[in-house]
């Protein structure tokens, strides 16, 4: 995996970022994305506002049973130092156990409707713990469209929607603010929306990946003139590999609306596409098994993957794999830890060590002579009776487990990838 996409992957807020989306990399964690759809009126336009955090952003306490968390949301929109519409809300999270309080995916989801007349504005959001100091506070500029005559929404991303069938109504649906799937798991929905499309008009929905290759394909139908007509549609995993797609509405070959969407191989964690995912995970399982990822039809990848990830799994009763989350952040510790090597660390043999086979009980560092050659380090194991020594022959800082100690790593290394 290039050594450049590491920090998309541990920060996906990066790749979120790119996508247009809301992001505060914060102890809150918060991602989200306003749409819009039309309103009763010209000037009463429906803005949905979807955030997702992370439970461990909270302050929570407990309350007989359960754990309770509280938040105050503050959704504005603004035109210079103007506010034109605003929502506050108070909102609590409950939970049942210590370790749902300890979440880091996307744990909380918070949704907020604010109207608009056409026009430029400022969205201003503001999230703040009411039992302790974290915050987040985002803002970006939004354009209003008069959404008028002949049109369509952006498609929205949901975990479930009930369709309009007059514009007097408020939109019923649960947005998924990230607009994110995992991969192999779920299936991605989508809401559109269309105002006064011909009766018999057809539009085409597909899903583009990052080669601009259509992976899914279907068809709207408006079956009736109508001044609303509301669509869910669903995007089924087997379809989808990882890595940023775009989703295209367009009619007699012209895009009308697209937005983008990310299929991830776990809600904390963002890749570009399989093959660096399965590059990042070189130390964490047979190289037969990952190739055999890679290998797979792509109708059955996703399955497969389910399939792996499931097997790796310490603890299936947890949303989380435990043993890819202790792999992933020893990743993080040997990029930092053994970067004085010019690569990066977790491609040193000291790197490849340390995530494998984690802390050593006892190092043991030898330095170089007057001519900074012959620098050794030991590391030892207690558990695994396991001394590997590294080597520094050329006086650059490069170490190399000698022949023995990589016999031994290996032989070991083998052991804990069963």
């Amino acid at each position: 995996m290039p050594a450049e996409r590491l920090p998309e992957l541990f920060d996906p807020t990066l790749v979120y970022r790119e996508m247009g989306l809301l992001t505060d990399n914060g102890p809150l964690g918060v991602i989200g994305n306003a749409r819009i759809l039309a309103g009763s009126s010209r000037d009463s336009l429906q803005v949905i506002v979807g955030l997702s955090m992370r439970n461990r952003g909270l302050t929570f306490q407990r309350q007989g049973e359960e754990f309770v968390a509280e938040y105050q949301a503050d959704v504005a929109l603004k035109r210079g130092n103007t506010v034109v519409s605003r929502t506050q809300r108070d909102e609590r999270v409950r939970v049942s156990s210590f370790r749902e309080t300890q979440r880091a995916d996307e744990s909380i989801i918070f949704q907020s409707f604010v109207t608009a007349a056409p026009g430029d504005y400022v969205l201003d959001i503001s999230i703040r713990d009411r039992n302790g100091a974290n915050a987040s506070h985002v803002e970006t500029p939004i354009s209003v469209p008069s959404l008028q005559s002949s049109a369509v929404a952006l498609p929205i991303s949901v975990y479930q929607a009930t369709p309009r069938t007059s514009l007097t109504e408020q939109p019923a649906l649960v947005m998924n603010p990230r607009i994110a799937v995992d991969y192999g798991v779920d299936t991605l929905h989508f809401y559109v929306e269309t105002y006064n499309a011909a009766a018999g008009s057809k539009m085409t929905l597909e899903a583009v990946d990052g080669t601009g290759h259509t992976s899914w394909l279907d068809t709207l139908r408006i079956d009736s003139l109508r001044p609303v007509a509301g669509f869910v549609v669903s995007i089924p995993p087997a379809t989808l590999s990882i890595g940023r797609y775009e989703l295209h509405l367009s009619q007699g070959g012209n895009v009308m609306a697209e937005t983008p969407f990310l299929v991830a191989f776990s809600d904390q964690y963002a890749a570009g596409n399989l093959q660096d995912i399965v590059s990042l995970l070189r130390y964490f399982a047979p190289p037969d098994t990952l190739k055999a990822l890679l290998n797979a039809p792509p109708e059955e990848r996703g399955a497969a993957w389910l399939h792996f990830w499931k097997s790796t799994d310490p603890n299936p009763a947890t949303p989380e794999n435990e043993g890819i989350e202790e792999y992933l952040h020893r990743v993080q510790i040997a990029n930092e830890r053994f970067r004085d090597e010019g690569v990066p660390g977790w491609l040193t043999e000291r790197g490849e060590v340390f995530i494998t086979i984690g802390e050593p009980s006892e190092i043991l560092d030898r330095r170089a002579d007057t001519q900074g050659r012959g620098r050794f380090i030991q590391w030892t194991y207690y558990d695994l009776r396991l001394t590997l020594t590294f080597f520094d022959d050329t006086g650059f800082g490069r170490f190399r487990l000698d022949p023995r100690s990589r016999s031994e790593f290996q032989h070991v290394s083998n052991r804990q990838r069963m």
